[in-house]
């Protein structure tokens, strides 16, 4: 791949470099206005990318000023991208903040990266797609992307899932922490099984009063499978959750 980005809080130290991973600092979010809000860094810290989130605005205004913002921010700190973390679909100004983005990255020569759902909007920016699945498999997922946009545009979201679904599982699951995943894997003593098709551990359980569950969890080797995928497809990049990923970049990226 020909960038493998690590999704950091602010300021937070990271082994990623030894691996090649490449810092996407998640200290910046669109305030109302919008203008840029960002959370302090250091003042020596430099490089990488800036990775922007939209939580709690309500898309209303002319974003002109705050791609103005969020450009010079990139060039204060030698920033060599953008990562646009919008959730749900594009609304009010946004469509138009990463349209003007995409043009003036690519002018700088920086890249850009955006959800699915803005990709008509953003033209020259890569485009995330997340790993998270319940059907199908993740190699039709990303060959359905391809069949859309060629591979260099492409970039894989890897999610580090923990995920407690009722039966038939629809959508997204209940979120567990790391704590109550073992918890329940100490307690019940489920058979643990390996979907390569979703690159994902699950086990199923029975709660009390009979309803059916279904648990979807990743661990190092399921984020390393999905990786393969995406490298064996021939996409450009990918996108790993820095806080989960951390304690085991050597059993993602050591040998086999």
């Amino acid at each position: 791949m020909e960038e493998l980005l690590l999704a950091l809080p602010a300021g937070q130290e990271s082994r990623g470099g030894q691996f090649g991973l490449t810092p996407a600092h998640m200290a910046y979010r669109i305030g109302s206005g919008p203008r840029l809000l960002g959370i302090q860094l250091p003042a020596s810290l430099r490089g990488g990318l800036m990775m922007v989130d939209c939580r709690d605005f309500d898309g209303q205004g002319d974003p002109t000023g705050c791609c103005r913002q969020i450009l010079g921010e990139c060039r204060r700190r030698g920033f060599h991208g953008v990562v646009c973390d919008f959730e749900g679909p594009p609304t009010g100004c946004l469509p138009r903040m990463v349209d003007i983005l995409s043009h003036n990255c690519a002018s700088q020569g920086w890249k850009l990266y955006v959800p699915e759902a803005y990709a008509p909007h953003a033209s020259t920016a890569r485009i995330l797609i997340p790993s998270c699945l319940t059907s199908g498999t993740l190699e039709r997922r990303l060959r359905a992307a391809l069949g859309h946009y060629p591979p260099e545009r492409l970039a894989l979201a890897v999610e580090w899932v923990r995920e407690d679904f009722l039966l038939p599982a629809v959508g997204r699951g209940a979120p567990l922490t790391q704590a109550t995943l073992e918890e329940q894997l100490h307690r019940l003593e489920p058979a643990v099984f390996f979907d390569r098709g979703l690159c994902a551990h699950y086990y199923t359980y029975m709660a009390p009063g009979g309803q059916a569950h279904f648990v979807l969890f990743d661990t190092s080797r399921s984020i390393r499978e999905k990786l393969s995928v995406a490298q064996r497809l021939g996409l450009a990049a990918a996108l790993l959750p820095g806080p989960e990923v951390e304690g085991c970049l050597e059993e993602i990226f050591g040998p086999s």
